[in-house]
């Protein structure tokens, strides 16, 4: 197993693991790159932070810009890069869309960092691993958000790198280096509580980097985090402010408040197992359950089965180290038992912020966790005992062997989701200004000149259209 404690030494197989990561994150990193600024939620942040005079001023409006949320950090960011752009002559398309590819490179490098490949088994768990990190749905679900800053990016990198800096031996700076990661996590969006959670989690598993002093100032710094929202008079949002789904269909926020408005608590139990149950089983999706739809339609698409068998196979495969390779007694558990169950118990948690609505993004810090807690497993099985048969070993080997090709798999579909969703996303720029409709234009001309250098950049990006993709595509990869 890897060790959790100490330095790393370079090795062949840590050079290859790094080797490995850059030829599937390269592509991956294109296809983001291709996707054009989104129309939705990303021209009304920036219009509207180009629009202030002062970063001082924008600030203070921007506490209170909505009721139900407090995200400063949103329209701060958007004008600092549009500031950058100004400044270096750069495209908007180049520094937005170019922070979201640098912000999927720190999450996989977190990855690596948290896995720590130092010899040939942990290679092979890594290839193994790695597909998880990059196929699962909430992974692929984070680089399609279509903030101007990837907020649900920047809470995963947040939380990733308090989790590395748990599984060191504990320094002078860990508290306050905790307590700026969560700080900038609850800025940007409140699935920012997550870096608290994993904070919690590693101490709870007793991983050594964090101790007493960073529980108790992370703590103040959430209790200082939702005494402000208090005196803003933010509350947090019920059921009908987001649309979600139950069973097999797809609810708007109007049909939720109506129907689970007055008894919320079965709706909030579904969504908190529904968050659970799509990480562990690959469903449901957005509190949709596929298979219960293909049921009573009488047609499933083969993406539906190919992931749940995947995701399934390996939710099996941690449940069998827990049951099987987990000490009973705390005290005897290894650096990768805790880095197992730290990894575990936050994504467990992660589950409880679907309570209002369910939304695959939401999980998208459980994700990575989720393949941590792969890697030690996978590592386990390798691990072969001295009374493991042979047959046992073939057993495992072409158990991980297609799990591992499975995932796999779905790592081509989120290439292919990518550049999809690169030629719809260009395409929504089309009923923007549109010239018959000359009478909706913004009357502010910095709003106007924002939004048509935007509109020319996307316009002008070349994309390719689903016509000349794989007509079978659909079917194996977009649910």
């Amino acid at each position: 197993m890897p060790r959790m404690v100490g330095t790393a030494l370079r090795s062949p197989a840590t050079t290859l693991a790094i080797v490995l990561a850059a030829l599937i994150t390269i592509p991956l990193a294109d296809g983001l790159y291709r996707i054009p600024i989104q129309v939705s939620d990303s021209l009304e942040p920036i219009v509207i932070a180009a629009k202030y005079d002062s970063a001082q001023h924008l600030l203070r409006d921007s506490l209170t810009f909505s009721p139900t949320t407090f995200r400063p950090l949103r329209y701060l960011q958007a004008r600092a890069l549009l500031a950058f752009s100004q400044a270096t002559g750069l495209t908007y398309h180049a520094v937005f869309r170019g922070l979201h590819v640098v912000l999927l490179l720190m999450l996989i490098a977190l990855f690596i960092a948290a896995v720590r490949v130092r010899d040939w088994p942990d290679l092979v768990a890594f290839t193994v691993a790695f597909p998880v990190l990059i196929g699962i749905h909430t992974f692929l679900s984070m680089l399609l958000e279509a903030f101007p800053v990837n907020h649900f990016a920047q809470v995963g990198v947040c939380a990733m790198g308090a989790f590395v800096l748990a599984q060191h031996q504990s320094r002078w700076f860990v508290p306050i280096v905790a307590c700026v990661l969560l700080a900038l996590g609850l800025s940007v969006i409140e699935s920012g509580v997550m870096v608290w959670v994993t904070v919690i989690c590693c101490a709870v598993a007793g991983l050594p980097g964090i101790n007493r002093t960073t529980v108790v100032a992370t703590t103040v710094v959430l209790a200082g985090y939702f005494l402000l929202r208090h005196v803003l008079g933010i509350s947090s949002p019920g059921i009908g402010g987001h649309g979600s789904g139950f069973g097999d269909r797809f609810y708007s926020p109007e049909e939720l408040a109506q129907r689970f408005g007055t008894h919320p608590l079965g709706f909030m139990l579904y969504n908190v197992t529904g968050g659970l149950a799509s990480l562990l089983f690959a469903e449901p999706r957005q509190g949709v359950y596929s298979l219960l739809a293909a049921w009573r339609q009488g047609q499933i698409h083969p993406v539906v089965i190919i992931n749940v068998i995947s995701s399934s196979a390996t939710t099996a495969l941690l449940v069998w180290y827990a049951a099987a390779r987990l000490p009973r007694s705390r005290s005897a558990w290894s650096d990768a038992d805790r880095t197992f169950v730290a990894a575990c118990l936050a994504f467990i948690v992660n589950a409880a912020f679907n309570a209002v609505y369910m939304k695959d993004e939401i999980m998208s810090p459980a994700g990575l966790f989720y393949a941590v807690a792969t890697f030690v497993a996978v590592r386990a099985m390798i691990d072969a005992p001295p009374t493991r048969t042979l047959a046992a070993t073939a057993v495992a080997t072409c158990f991980l062997v297609t799990i591992g090709a499975l995932w796999t798999f779905r790592v081509v579909g989120g290439h292919y989701q990518l550049r999809y969703h690169a030629f719809t996303t260009r395409n929504d720029w089309v009923d923007v200004l549109r010239p018959d409709k000359h009478d909706s234009w913004p009357e502010n001309p910095t709003e106007l000149a924002v939004t048509q250098r935007i509109r020319a950049e996307a316009i002008g990006r070349r994309t390719t259209s689903p016509s000349f993709m794989p007509r079978w595509a659909d079917r194996y990869w977009v649910e």
